[in-house]
């Protein structure tokens, strides 16, 4: 018992308990009375036994006086004392030494024993409550007790079954308390809407927000209503403050773009329903593309001479769809393999594609080579860079030939089961053993295909038998 026996850091004998402990040393009564001196506190003035060496130090009354010195609180409950000052009793846990829980084994700092559960191990706060749920009947979140039915009931449930709701009369789960969860969302709805629309300051944005909010209950119900009425107020918002009323559809496409009233779909549904707000089909999938081809350019480092090639096309195209010969969709179109070969070529756009790029890209995107044309075309004109746009078929059969292979051999590293098989494994084996495209799979039902001894699959398609090589098999069967 000796052992267990704390010992004074000062003359280090043992003690039953220390009489006193200042930082993180402990002293015996003996050398308390030899350590401690009573002299007046430098802080407070009032006179207290203080350690004889240190003449910094302060009584216990201002050390504890002192604000928490991890959340700065001021008034609080001391938690512990610590070297660097005193803390609180919610920030006293983030001192503590992680250990391991006895049931599962994770550290933590928040160990409890709980008498319900025996008492004997210390448990995280996740163990400690492993008894706790979500109750089958009121769908609150409490300690839960299973029923001969299976169910997992709270105590309030289990004792009295079925209560009225208090607003509608209904009946109702008796752990759901005074309302059901109807009534429960409605009403938070209507606070919520309230809320939302006391911050709008024009009684006709007001007006409408509550109008809103009701076609959105009747619309998608209380409790969907609740959670997503708040997202709402900043658009009503900022069209009070633009137009201090509901604009045009031009005006709030103008504004906000037709991405961010993608956002807004059922303000928009009800703007259209409510107030005959007419979209504008065309200005809105014109101002889309306008959005994607920004995209486009963007992508490219501004300021380079890649950037200014691609202005330079991007005008041209624009020529073309002023004079109604072209649309902003195919601008679009054109200008995506022009970006994405300037960014082959050099990702920091210092300089233009050679042949050996503009081959290079051709090689991973043969079905850009019409696309690319028109911006070669112009690299020719204006900058003379003789590119010549050609399409190595064998090259391009080759590289794609080592991409299925590459994409068999990732398959085959990791496990499938047989649904992998068939959805993941056989597509790639079909284009690589006989270079099929890889929507057959879709024609082929999955009662068709057998796997043989496990080392192939075994299938007909259009009168003809397939044979494909699983992962595992050794054996590379060819069709006959």
């Amino acid at each position: 018992m000796l052992n267990n026996r704390p010992f004074c850091d000062e003359c280090g004998r043992p003690m039953a308990k220390a009489h006193r402990k200042h930082g993180n040393r402990r002293f015996c009564s003996t050398c308390y009375a030899r350590m401690f001196e009573r002299r007046q506190c430098p802080c407070c003035g009032d006179y207290a036994r203080l350690l004889k060496n240190d003449l910094s130090v302060v009584c216990r009354r201002c050390e504890r006086s002192k604000p928490c010195v991890r959340c700065g609180k001021v008034e609080y409950e001391i938690g512990k004392i610590t070297l660097y000052g005193p803390i609180c009793n919610a920030c006293a846990p983030h001192f503590r030494e992680a250990l391991p829980c006895d049931a599962c084994g994770t550290p933590s700092r928040r160990l409890t024993r709980v008498r319900r559960l025996g008492g004997d191990q210390r448990l995280c706060p996740k163990c400690a409550r492993t008894d706790h749920g979500t109750c089958a009947a009121c769908r609150r979140h409490r300690r839960l007790q299973v029923m001969p039915d299976g169910r997992a009931l709270c105590r309030v449930c289990v004792e009295y079954g079925e209560s009225q709701c208090l607003q509608c009369g209904s009946a109702m789960p008796a752990g759901s308390g005074a309302a059901c969860e109807q009534c429960y969302w409605t009403d938070t709805f209507r606070k919520r809407l309230a809320m939302d629309q006391s911050a709008l300051s024009m009684r006709i944005m007001s007006d409408a927000f509550g109008e809103f909010g009701t076609w959105l209950l009747a619309r998608v119900g209380a409790r969907k209503a609740a959670i997503t009425i708040h997202r709402y107020l900043p658009f009503f918002m900022e069209m009070e403050r633009e137009w201090q009323g509901i604009p045009t559809y031009s005006c709030l496409l103008w504004h906000f773009g037709a991405e961010r009233l993608r956002r807004v779909r059922l303000p928009m549904t009800w703007l259209s329903e409510a107030k005959g707000l007419v979209p504008d089909v065309v200005a809105r999938e014109e101002n889309s593309e306008q959005l994607r081809i920004d995209a486009i350019v963007g992508s490219v480092l501004s300021a380079t001479p890649a950037a200014q090639a691609l202005n330079t096309y991007k005008q041209a195209l624009a020529v073309k769809v002023a004079a109604g010969k072209a649309t902003l969709r195919s601008l679009r179109l054109a200008l995506r393999p022009a970006a994405s070969l300037l960014l082959a070529a050099d990702p920091k756009g210092q300089k233009l594609p050679n042949q050996a790029a503009l081959d290079r890209y051709l090689l991973h995107a043969p079905g850009q080579k019409a696309a690319i044309t028109g911006f070669v075309k112009m690299l020719n004109q204006c900058y003379n860079a003789g590119l010549v746009v050609r399409v190595n078929e064998k090259r391009v059969a080759v590289a794609r030939r080592r991409g299925l292979e590459a994409e068999l051999i990732a398959l085959a590293s990791g496990g499938m089961d047989e649904r992998g098989l068939r959805e993941k494994w056989l597509p790639v084996a079909l284009a690589y053993f006989y270079r099929l495209p890889r929507s057959v799979c879709k024609a082929i039902a999955p009662s068709q295909i057998a796997i043989v001894a496990g080392e192939c699959m075994a299938f007909t398609w259009n009168g003809e038998k397939y044979w494909i090589p699983v992962p595992s098999g050794k054996v590379v069967c060819r069709a006959t």
